[in-house]
């Protein structure tokens, strides 16, 4: 019997009960265990992480990084077919975005990218994340672009054992990636991290870009709420 994407109305009940200790890791539950990226070994300073890339959105439309510019975004990658892990991960990014929105509003916007463009294409990443936070950004695209992107993330993805063209699983790394309002790489959270954790370190993250925007106004003497994003 083939695969079957997960789809609104068939939405599950996760109960976070790993507590992990907020380091990057990688785990393949479902997937085979796959090398380790050097970066992921180590974290001196901020990895250089993300950059230009052009995808589809859920209604089939052309976006870049570019368009979402001014917000920070929450990333995780996966693919609609997975039938256990990216519901999960998928409810827990939506849990810390709708911790962050009790206390900031919409600062910050959820986003799902593709890691299967051979299967999914816009119309069924719309219905996938439909089941799941009310801004969240689908995106998908052809193959080259989701391997520029994935690159970009140094994501690690690859089809699994097939029994025919449409019936397969797609390891992956499960991570979500935390980017600023300037486009730029922040922070990433691993699998053993729960969505309060999460949000506190995103939390954290957004103070002190308010802190730093709120001294850089003292110092220029602006009252202006707008003002170009670091």
């Amino acid at each position: 019997m083939a695969s079957k994407p997960w789809t609104a109305g068939s939405r599950r009940n996760v109960h976070e009960s790993l507590h992990g200790s907020g380091q990057l890791c990688l785990q393949f539950p479902l997937c085979a265990t796959v090398p380790t990226p050097d970066f992921y070994e180590e974290r001196i300073g901020s990895p250089r992480l993300g950059g230009p890339f052009e995808l589809l959105d859920r209604k089939g439309n052309s976006v870049t990084e570019k368009d979402f510019l001014g917000q920070y975004l929450l990333i995780y990658f996966g693919f609609t077919f997975c039938p256990d892990i990216c519901p999960q991960e998928m409810e827990k990014q939506s849990r810390a975005i709708e911790l962050l929105d009790e206390e900031f509003g919409p600062i910050a916007t959820p986003m799902f990218i593709s890691v299967d463009p051979k299967r999914d294409k816009p119309s069924l990443v719309d219905d996938y994340c439909k089941d799941f936070h009310p801004r969240i950004v689908g995106l998908t695209g052809t193959p080259e672009q989701v391997k520029k992107v994935s690159r970009a993330y140094r994501v690690y993805y690859n089809e699994g054992l097939k029994t025919d063209d449409e019936d397969y699983l797609v390891d992956h790394s499960i991570i979500h990636y935390f980017v600023g309002k300037n486009g730029k790489f922040i922070d990433f959270f691993g699998k053993n991290m729960t969505a309060k954790e999460m949000a506190e370190k995103m939390r954290s993250h957004i103070r002190k870009d308010q802190e730093k925007k709120r001294q850089r106004r003292e110092r220029r003497g602006v009252e202006s709420p707008e003002e170009e994003e670091d």
